[in-house]
């Protein structure tokens, strides 16, 4: 009984040293004329995406994918900077979901252009995105 007591403490605490802050996700359903989906990568280290956004008047929520599929991200921005992560995967490190919100407060709040391209002053990481319905052009 000490050793579950033991772990489940040793869990929690690892959990807790992260300094992201999770939260639950909203249930909304994902209508397709509000969602756009972006394809890209970031370099320098070629991590290749999609990212489905969805949009509504004051927030925008974006779901990061791998290129095989698997959720990286999710998380939501507001126009005032806020940024709620959702969910992170946990091989990811805290700097590049950051990273990433700083990218969508930036460029995702609206619309995105046909071609969006950021860089990212704290880390240099450089992303570089083309919209999906534009993609197969």
């Amino acid at each position: 009984m000490r050793f579950f007591s033991l772990l489940a403490c040793m869990v929690l605490v690892a959990g807790c040293s992260s300094g992201v802050v999770y939260k639950e996700a909203p249930s909304q359903a994902f209508k397709p004329q509000k969602v756009v989906q972006l394809r890209g990568n970031v370099s320098p280290v070629d991590l290749y995406f999609t990212a489905v956004t969805l949009f509504a008047k004051d927030k925008t929520r974006v779901i990061v994918l791998g290129d095989m599929g698997i959720k990286l991200l999710d998380f939501q921005v507001t126009p005032k900077g806020k940024a709620e992560i959702y969910y992170k995967m946990p091989r990811i490190p805290d700097y590049f979901a950051q990273a990433f919100t700083r990218m969508a407060k930036s460029e995702l709040l609206t619309e995105p252009a046909r071609r969006v391209v950021y860089k990212d002053a704290q880390t240099r990481l450089v992303f570089e995105a083309e919209r999906g319905d534009d993609a197969h052009d």
